[in-house]
């Protein structure tokens, strides 16, 4: 009986750990107004979990978070997710920031192949405003929560790895699960 128990405990906990896991976000339908009770669950409870990121140009309204445990390696191509919230505004947006290895590049593809199936596919970014950085990041967050997917990014005439570690991954996956929270798509 205590085995049942304990296994019944150990499948309960193990799918509590991941529970957006299997929801896909809408690329196409962004959405970046905040409610009240969502920006007390993040400032009292998510916040915690970011660093906040001096911004010469952000007024004193904007705040501007970058998750604590996001990978700084700047040997490698990786794409830092922000959350900017402007509460003055009841908005919160997500930014990407790409870090130096990209040498200035706003353009760029992810090349994606699942590694079960051989399907493969291609996100485009194109330097843009707020909704073609959400489309992009949720494209990404969308894949992310499969599993066999490889990732390569290309940008100028450079094709790496992207996105080759856990660290990494949860990063790019745990912002973007704070901000769809944020503003209520999750």
């Amino acid at each position: 009986m205590k085995k049942i128990l304990s296994l019944t405990l150990l499948i309960l906990f193990s799918f509590a750990c991941q529970p957006y896991k299997d929801v896909v976000i809408d690329p196409f339908a962004p959405k970046f107004v905040t409610l009240d009770q969502t920006r007390m669950y993040f400032n009292n409870v998510r916040a915690t979990y970011y660093d906040i990121i001096p911004h010469k140009k952000s007024s004193e309204t904007t705040t501007i978070y970058r998750y604590d445990k996001s990978v700084l390696d700047s040997t490698k191509a990786i794409i830092q997710l922000h959350i900017v919230s402007i509460p003055s505004k009841d908005n919160a947006f997500i930014m990407l920031a790409p870090n130096p290895f990209f040498k200035g590049y706003q353009h760029f593809t992810v090349y994606w192949k699942n590694t079960d199936t051989n399907q493969i596919g291609e996100i485009r970014y194109k330097q843009g405003g707020m909704p073609d950085q959400f489309l992009f990041a949720t494209e990404v967050y969308n894949l992310l929560n499969k599993e066999d997917i490889e990732y390569e990014i290309s940008f100028g005439d450079t094709r790496t790895p992207f996105l080759t570690t856990l660290q990494e991954r949860n990063a790019f996956r745990l912002t973007l699960v704070d901000f769809y929270r944020l503003v209520t798509l999750l």
